[in-house]
């Protein structure tokens, strides 16, 4: 699949931990603003949430938020030492906006 962010095309991809080494107990997801790819862990056989497809969707909100601030020239902007991103708040982002989302619909303002 591919998402469009900001006129670039992002490839989006699920993969395992075998399948991709970057992934590991730690990282269940990136984005890779060199090759616009964004990936989302897919082992729920080593985990232990209960409902693992809601995990991923976070997992990909915050991976998306990334490719945005990667995108919005905002990648050298934060503190993250690898990524430039603060994690603190791309979390945030990614935990809060389905309600902002919602209130945005609801007050017609999308």
């Amino acid at each position: 699949m591919t998402v469009n962010i900001l006129g670039t095309d992002y490839t989006i991809e699920e993969r395992t931990q075998d399948e991709d080494e970057i992934l590991n107990d730690s990282t269940d997801g990136y984005c890779d603003k060199t090759v616009k790819l964004i990936v989302v862990g897919n082992d729920p056989d080593k985990s232990d949430l209960k409902d693992y497809d809601e995990y991923k969707k976070l997992v990909l909100r915050h991976e998306i938020i990334h490719a945005f601030l990667f995108e919005s020239g905002l990648h050298e902007s934060f503190t993250h030492p690898t990524t430039g991103h603060d994690e603190q708040y791309v979390d945030w982002f990614a935990v809060q906006s389905p309600k902002i989302f919602e209130a945005f619909k609801k007050a017609g303002c999308l």
